[in-house]
């Protein structure tokens, strides 16, 4: 009886023998394959310092706590922010830092423009009313600022929407323009669909 070969199977079936081509090309495949593998992760690791950058110095992203830019915002949304806008215009909404806590507030007065609310809670601005798309009525009363303010120059007047529960420059005064943290770009309601 014949002995077999285990390693080799079937006579006449075993690897092909190596010759010096078929080592050098199964060595280069090899070296392709790990060339290969090294841009793959050379790419992820752009792409992550990429949004890691994006979302640092260009785009913010926070969680609304409170409700006071209801109905505009709602505890719990989402926010998209700018970070690099350096002209505020009236009526942009933004984030911002006061007392170690993020804040949303709407811009109503840029530095030289004079603030003061009317008995009707309607907001005066340089001394004309304004026609607000506000559902709360805007009171002055037991607010730690005094009315009317002029807002100095290189600051801004915020307001939140919800005026009856929102705490804003009635309470802390006009915001300098640098400590704005962005300009809300967009908005994704979490609760309530």
């Amino acid at each position: 009886m014949k002995r077999r070969n285990k390693t080799h199977g079937p006579p006449g079936k075993g690897p092909p023998p190596l010759t010096p081509e078929a080592v050098i090309e199964t060595r280069r495949r090899s070296l392709e394959t790990h060339r290969e593998f090294l841009v793959l992760i050379g790419k992820i690791v752009c792409i992550i310092v990429a949004v890691w950058a994006l979302f640092s110095f260009v785009f913010g992203v926070s969680i609304v706590k409170g409700e006071g830019m209801y109905p505009r915002m709602r505890d719990g949304d989402v926010t998209l922010w700018y970070r690099l806008e350096s002209n505020l215009n009236i009526g942009d909404v933004v984030t911002f830092t006061m007392d170690g806590e993020r804040q949303y507030g709407r811009v109503v007065a840029k530095g030289g423009d004079t603030v003061d609310f009317s008995e009707d809670g309607l907001l005066l601005l340089n001394g004309s009313a304004q026609q607000e798309e506000v559902f709360f009525q805007t009171s002055k009363q037991n607010r730690a600022q005094s009315f009317p303010m002029t807002v100095p120059e290189g600051k801004v007047f915020i307001l939140g929407d919800n005026r009856t529960y929102s705490v804003d420059s009635r309470d802390y005064g006009a915001v300098s323009v640098s400590e704005i943290n962005g300009k809300i770009i967009s908005l994704m309601r979490r609760r309530g669909l």
